[in-house]
C-alpha cells in the first residue's frame, strides 16, 4: 500500500525527510506536513481538474527524485509548483464543483464528502506553503 506525505520543506532537507522512514533519525513533525490517502493517479486527476484539462498524464511532481530506493520502497520528490499554486488558489465557494469534476476524472471509491475534505485540507496546506515561499516535498513509501 502506498503512503504519501507532503512536507513544506527545502530541497536540501530531502535526505532528512527520507530518514523518517529509513533510520528514524528525524520525525515527521519537524516540518509542516499532510498525509494523503491519495495515490498518484488521483493526484494527477486532481491536477487535471484544477487546470481545467482532460489530460490526465501530467504528474503531480516535478524534476528528478531527490531520493529513490526501490529496495526500501521509498521516494522523495518535489511536488509540482504549478499544482501547489493551483491548490492554493482554490476558493471555498468553488470546492464542491471542483470535487464533482475531480471525481469524474477518476475511478475511485471515495465519497464526494471525502474528496471535499481532502481538497479543503490540500488547499489549506498549499496556501501555507505559498505563504512561506517554500517548496513542497513528497515522501512516498510503496
Amino acid at each position: 500500500m502506498q503512503i504519501t506525505t507532503w512536507f513544506i520543506a527545502r530541497e536540501d532537507e530531502a535526505k532528512a525527510i527520507a530518514s523518517i522512514v529509513t533510520t528514524e533519525e528525524h520525525d515527521p513533525e519537524e516540518w509542516p506536513n499532510i498525509e494523503l490517502p491519495l495515490i498518484e493517479m488521483e493526484l494527477m486527476a486532481l491536477f487535471a481538474t484544477l487546470r481545467g484539462s482532460e489530460d490526465l498524464t501530467v504528474p503531480s511532481s516535478q524534476g528528478e527524485p531527490f531520493v529513490f530506493d526501490e529496495d526500501s520502497g521509498l521516494l522523495v520528490i518535489r511536488v509540482s509548483d504549478a499544482l501547489i499554486q493551483a491548490l492554493a488558489q482554490v476558493a471555498p465557494g468553488k470546492q464542491a464543483s471542483l470535487v464533482e469534476a475531480w471525481a469524474g476524472h477518476m475511478d475511485s471509491d471515495y465519497a464526494p464528502e471525502e474528496l471535499l475534505e481532502q481538497l479543503e485540507d490540500l488547499a489549506a496546506f498549499a496556501r501555507d506553503a505559498v505563504q512561506r515561499r517554500s517548496p513542497v516535498l513528497s515522501l512516498s513509501t510503496f
